[in-house]
């Protein structure tokens, strides 16, 4: 479901075999990568190729990623966003929490 691959303290995580990021999903998610923004600073890049949707229980996972970077002075990017994806994070006005690159 997730690689992730670190050089020092850098990580980048992919998804593969997933379209959704949604509340079947997000625990497990959240549980693999909240360890890597809990480390001072470290940063995280999320891979979002391919992911088409996220539901409620997804940007929860996505917010509390956010969080804990930022309790911990880590950080947390957003990459390879679908144009979907991307709307979908203006419609719920996360837009100023999430850099859309």
């Amino acid at each position: 479901m997730i690689t992730v691959d670190h050089i020092e303290n850098t990580y980048l995580a992919s998804f593969f075999n997933m379209t959704r990021l949604n509340i079947l999903n997000s625990k497990e998610v959240e549980q693999q990568l909240l360890p890597l923004v809990s480390q001072s600073g470290s940063i995280l890049t999320l891979n979002l190729n391919g992911i088409k949707f996220v539901d409620s229980a997804g940007f929860e996972t996505l917010l509390s990623l956010y969080k804990t970077a930022k309790m911990n002075n880590s950080s947390l990017k957003l990459i390879n966003l679908s144009d979907e994806l991307v709307e979908l994070i203006k419609l719920v006005e996360l837009d100023h929490v999430f850099q859309l690159n």
